[in-house]
């Protein structure tokens, strides 16, 4: 599954709004799953640990780091939620009379390229990962709007955390993607609701950019949960704020066919302008965001950790970005 950006109306995708996300399939996480059903003496569910799942540091002050960064969550644990949620569809469509297979005697094992808690949802990537492998193990079909939802699922429901189905509705379905979650549609065979999806053409997208500072990496529930709790309590700048960025994409879907590069920038810098009045923000994101905007490169946050995403006019505007952003140690990608 590839990683993803928001480009436009993060994170209203959780409250009702809209928004607009790009897949990046330069970088992406893979599982495997193998079955063992004909092997007696290895019969049962495995999930095996990547070389990332670190369980011993150098020092108290190295693991307090490690922790602080990526937080609590690991590859096995998350694959774990994504089968104890494929469990639970299984166990309902057979209350609902259907024949269905429960994944039973296999090995899963992960491989990631997306840099960790830097906004690019890794962690939904491997939940989408490991859901497609139990549907092939398992002969189920599930449609990707549904299976996005059922990703959220698992992530809400048995990791706790508070996040909405943008990043999961772009790594399910791929490309550029326009997500309106107004009016959300329930599908009664699965039991969960999804929105309005609409893929667009990525060759509409302007030239592109991410940056980001793996030094940066912070995990983004604290951000999510406190958001959550100041819309829940009724605060009119948070609801009045995601409204807003909610709007911007019904115009940045116009901009993109009308061919219009700069009103798409614009409105990039628009969300990120929202996004500062939300809350305060990381200040090392908020440099990567700032320093695109001294070279006329309008940006705002890839998600909610440590990379940003923006727009260049041309090659040399990209070539300019790049050098700027290398030479202060930040991974720089053209999208």
């Amino acid at each position: 599954m590839p990683a993803r950006v928001g480009l436009l109306g993060n994170p209203s995708d959780g409250y009702g709004g809209r928004t607009l996300g790009l897949a990046v399939d330069a970088f992406s996480a893979t599982v495997t799953l193998t079955p063992t059903g004909d092997q007696p003496e290895r019969r049962g569910i495995t999930l095996v640990p990547h070389d990332d799942d670190r369980a011993s540091w150098r020092s108290s002050a190295e693991l307090a780091d490690h922790l602080d960064r990526f937080g609590y969550g690991t590859g096995p644990q998350v694959m774990a939620a994504a089968v104890r949620t494929f469990i639970d569809v299984t166990r309902g469509l057979a209350a609902r009379g259907e024949t269905v297979r429960p994944p039973e005697d296999f090995e899963l094992r992960y491989e990631t390229t997306i840099p960790r808690q830097v906004g690019l949802a890794g962690s939904s990537a491997l939940v989408i990962a490991t859901l497609r492998c139990l549907m092939t193990h398992s002969g189920l079909d599930i449609p990707d709007a549904v299976l996005a939802s059922l990703a959220l699922r698992a992530e809400t429901e048995q990791l706790g955390i508070t996040a909405g189905l943008q990043d999961r509705v772009v790594q399910t379905h791929g490309g550029l993607v326009a997500m309106d979650f107004s009016h959300l549609v329930t599908e009664p065979r699965f039991g969960v609701a999804h929105g309005h999806y609409e893929a667009m053409d990525p060759a509409l997208l302007p030239p592109l950019f991410l940056a980001y500072l793996p030094a940066s990496a912070e995990p983004s529930g604290a951000y999510h949960g406190t958001l959550r709790a100041r819309f829940d309590a009724g605060d009119t700048v948070v609801r009045s704020t995601l409204r807003e960025l909610a709007a911007l994409v019904t115009e940045g879907r116009a901009a993109l066919r009308w061919h219009n590069a700069e009103r798409f920038g614009e409105l990039v810098a628009a969300n990120m302008e929202l996004r500062r009045r939300l809350g305060p923000l990381p200040e090392r994101q908020v440099a990567l965001v700032d320093m695109a905007g001294e070279l006329d490169a309008p940006a705002t946050f890839a998600g909610s950790g440590g990379a940003v995403v923006g727009v260049a006019t041309d090659e040399d505007h990209l070539d300019r970005l790049d050098r700027t952003y290398r030479n202060q140690g930040a991974h720089f990608l053209r999208l």
